[in-house]
């Protein structure tokens, strides 16, 4: 005596089947052991949805189908709509959204602390002088004699000032020069910020070093000769405790100008030996 089964053991009955079991007898008070059983399942053209909007466009008979057979019916999940708001966030919302919610802590936005520093300015120097700009060619002679002389923006003569301070330092200290040393400075050179152009406090302190390394290795003050009306000026212009005040100083014109004309040397070599050796 054969009996049709009902959907869902129908279904069990294949489930059994496919694990090894090749006959199920449903033993009731009304049935044997004997009785064959049978029946018909219906297997879902897709049994794993893919996209619950894809699948609202198919048949509602289809749906039903497929989310009915089987142990359970499968739920679909709920669908969730997004503002657009929600979905692209913007910044000047970004306050708002953490004021809502106290609990977020961002720590990208702790605020900074800034440190106060004090700020030194330096205060306006009260030392003025008409010198603003320097070209000067310096020789140390002897570790005795210092010789500072004016020279031209474009100098093209150095070889022969230097042999006429040369012949001036021999002539003063009365003996053979076997070593000395020469240089060129210029005020403001290179710089082309015209900040330094009123500083005149910096160029009396960038002078002042380049003096002190000339004469470094002196062993006394040094006999200091400013040659030219520029240098002769600044020098003056310098505060009363400047160092470079303290030498013995003789003022004479520019080594370049006594190259050319020779008949100022006399008046020179004069001012030269009275103030040096007096």
């Amino acid at each position: 005596m054969s009996r049709e089964l009902p959907p869902q053991q129908a279904f069990q009955t294949h489930c059994l089947a496919q694990m090894g079991v090749v006959s199920w007898l449903s033993i009731e008070k009304s049935d044997s052991a004997t009785d064959s059983v049978s029946g018909t399942v219906f297997m879902p053209p897709q049994p794993w949805p893919i996209d619950v909007a894809v699948e609202q466009g198919v048949s509602s008979q289809a749906s039903s189908d497929a989310y009915s057979t089987g142990f359970q019916a499968a739920v679909p999940p709920p669908v969730v709509t997004l503002t657009p708001e929600e979905k692209e966030p913007l910044v000047h919302n970004l306050r708002e959204q953490l004021n809502a919610g106290p609990e977020i802590i961002v720590e990208d936005l702790q605020p900074i602390e800034e440190l106060a520093v004090d700020i030194v300015i330096e205060p306006k120097s009260n030392v003025v002088s008409q010198i603003t700009h320097l070209d000067i060619r310096a020789y140390a002679l002897s570790n005795k004699l210092l010789i500072l002389s004016d020279v031209p923006q474009v100098f093209s003569q150095a070889e022969d000032i230097e042999r006429l301070a040369l012949k001036m330092g021999q002539a003063l200290l009365k003996k053979p020069i076997d070593e000395w040393q020469g240089s060129a400075f210029s005020w403001p050179g290179q710089l082309r910020n015209p900040y330094f152009l009123n500083r005149t406090d910096w160029l009396f302190g960038a002078l002042e070093s380049y003096v002190g390394r000339l004469v470094k290795d002196f062993p006394d003050a040094p006999l200091l000769v400013l040659a030219g009306a520029k240098v002769a000026q600044l020098v003056e212009d310098l505060p009363a405790d400047n160092i470079l005040k303290q030498y013995p100083t003789a003022r004479i014109v520019s080594l370049p100008e006594l190259h050319r004309i020779p008949e100022l040397r006399k008046e020179a070599w004069e001012e030269m030996q009275s103030t040096l050796f007096s």
